[in-house]
């Protein structure tokens, strides 16, 4: 991983950096299949970062990651939670309903990522040019 740093956050879990997000990876010999991500957004890095050890830690997660100060869009962060299927969605939204200082948006396919498929409020905080950036299917 070429000029990425990787650290040591918790009793089981990395953190490597790069430009453009913080990856969270639990030490594991599992290989989950992974095939989309639970979307949590917050003004609030710490907190996301909180919530990425917590479940990769104790949750049953692998894999999370959370953009850099450079990369954000707005105000607000996101950490992607990654999983096998969206099976978790209403666990999650229960877990997290009473924490003021984020905003829980389900499931969200690595499909429609690919196809470029993002909400309003995202891509209305985008410039026309990364609008068509971030829209345009890569599948």
């Amino acid at each position: 991983m070429d000029n990425k740093k990787q650290t040591l956050i918790s009793k089981n879990v990395i953190r490597i950096d790069d430009e453009y997000w913080h990856y969270y990876i639990r030490f594991s010999k599992k290989r989950p299949v992974i095939t989309g991500k639970y979307l949590f957004f917050s003004e609030s890095k710490e907190e996301l970062e909180r919530i990425a050890i917590e479940e990769l830690e104790n949750g049953g997660f692998f894999h999370a990651k959370i953009n850099t100060d450079k990369h954000k869009k707005g105000n607000e962060y996101v950490l992607c939670l990654y999983y096998s299927d969206d099976s978790r969605k209403f666990e999650l939204a229960d877990k997290y309903k009473g924490n003021k200082k984020i905003k829980y948006r389900y499931w969200k396919s690595d499909e429609d990522t690919l196809k470029g498929k993002y909400s309003e409020k995202f891509l209305g905080k985008l410039s026309p040019k990364e609008r068509k950036e971030w829209t345009r299917q890569k599948i």
